[in-house]
């Protein structure tokens, strides 16, 4: 039997065991909050992929503490509870919530289990430790049943140029970079930002033909909303801990900083209902697996895109 373990503190100290025995996998969960046990067996497992992401959930932590941090400060402040000694624990507390952003932006890599519906089975982190006993499992979950898709952010391209290529930048998630090759029997997206690393692979008979213009918004910018207020806050309470002195006697600097925030933060909340054009690509059960916005500067390039999807769907059936 081939044993992997990981711990979460940040969902609820969260353990996980995953136990790749002869025919299935018993995946053990414990936490503050849950404690059961799940089976899986290696027939249903159809797809396997590995995407590279960060634990952002560290963020709202830091936001946690700085929210403790600012109350306290303000309940000390109204009792005038005031001392070096309150003041040098307050900087401690503050300088080790900051450090804490640094474990939000490490990437990690997690394989993922996938049915022939692509509905997923199960998630494993990777670690430094596991990488090697997690493709030993791989390895026997192959001997088991018949895998019929493996995407990997480290597989190299095709060494053929493709048919078409295109780059898309999304700004509010995370300053995302896509870049998209049409091949001759395939879609590869590699998808690189801040916080994760995904490609995705669709081969054209997964796909229906159908591919419709429609308009949307970007709900991405309601997360840098999100965001610029949390930054505004934390960087509030930062202020008042660490130049307190300074702060106490420049009201007016506050004011304009903060009003100035506020208004800031309102645009930053109403860009998400913006409506751009899309395309959106249909897989064969009519569910919408790929989509790319449309500008004037790519339309042209889209629409024969477009049209060499529908001849190389149209081929496989």
């Amino acid at each position: 039997m081939i044993k992997i373990k990981s711990f979460s503190p940040i969902a609820n100290f969260t353990r996980r065991t995953w136990e790749f025995c002869d025919n299935n996998i018993i995946v053990k969960t414990k936490s503050l909050t849950s404690n059961f046990e799940n089976e899986i067996s290696y027939e249903k497992i159809k797809v396997i992929q590995s995407k590279i992401f960060a634990d952002i959930e560290w963020h709202w932590v830091v936001f946690g503490i700085f929210c403790i941090l600012g109350v306290t400060k303000i309940g000390l402040g109204y009792f005038r509870l005031n001392s070096p000694t309150i003041h040098i624990i307050e900087k401690v507390v503050a300088v080790f919530a900051l450090a804490l952003l640094i474990p939000a932006f490490h990437k990690h890599e997690f394989f993922t289990f996938l049915d022939a519906d692509k509905n997923y089975l199960a998630t494993i982190k990777v670690g430094s430790n596991t990488k090697s006993t997690l493709l030993e499992a791989i390895n026997l979950i192959k001997r088991k049943t018949e895998i019929i898709n493996e995407n990997y952010p480290s597989n190299s391209l095709p060494s053929i140029p493709p048919v078409f290529e295109f780059t898309e930048f999304d700004f509010p998630d995370f300053l995302n970079k896509s870049t998209v090759r049409f091949y001759e029997d395939k879609i590869i997206d590699v998808e690189k930002s801040l916080v994760e690393e995904v490609t995705t692979v669709i081969k054209y008979d997964e796909l229906s033909g159908k591919i419709k213009n429609e308009r949307i918004g970007n709900d991405k910018w309601i997360y840098v909303w999100f965001y610029w207020l949390m930054i505004l806050f934390v960087a509030g309470v930062s202020m008042a801990v660490f130049f307190s002195k300074q702060m106490s006697g420049n009201s007016l600097f506050l004011k304009l900083y903060f009003s100035g925030e506020l208004i800031l933060s309102i645009p930053l909340f109403y860009l998400q209902y913006i409506k751009s054009d899309i395309f959106v690509f249909y897989d064969n059960k009519d569910n919408g697996v790929f989509w790319t916005r449309v500008n004037s500067a790519n339309r042209e390039k889209l629409n024969q895109i477009v049209e060499f999807v529908k001849d190389k769907v149209e081929s496989k059936k």
